[in-house]
């Protein structure tokens, strides 16, 4: 295992990654690291549905007059817009 650092937000008048601390953790590798910090950016962005703006899937469905597949795509694509997330090797 190799040594880490992560740190996620989200983006927008949320601040993103820039004014959180990095948190350690071991991955194989980089690519490994990133998708940790991708999980933690995606738990952050659920944290807040349905708050801020967030929209929940019923809400996608409701609003855009969608159906439940293309109202979670919706959703993925606007996660997305707002998550922040990197990772960096510890040295």
């Amino acid at each position: 295992m190799i040594h880490f650092e992560i740190r996620y937000a989200l983006s927008g008048g949320f601040g993103g990654c820039e004014n959180k601390d990095w948190e350690p953790v071991e991955a194989d590798n980089i690519e490994e690291a990133e998708d940790i910090a991708y999980q933690h950016a995606c738990e952050e962005y659920e944290s807040y549905v349905g708050l801020h703006g967030l929209r929940e899937v019923d809400e996608i469905m409701e609003e855009d007059g969608v159906d439940m597949e293309e109202a979670v795509e919706i959703y993925n694509d606007e996660r997305e817009s707002w998550i922040d997330y990197e990772a960096r090797e510890v040295k």
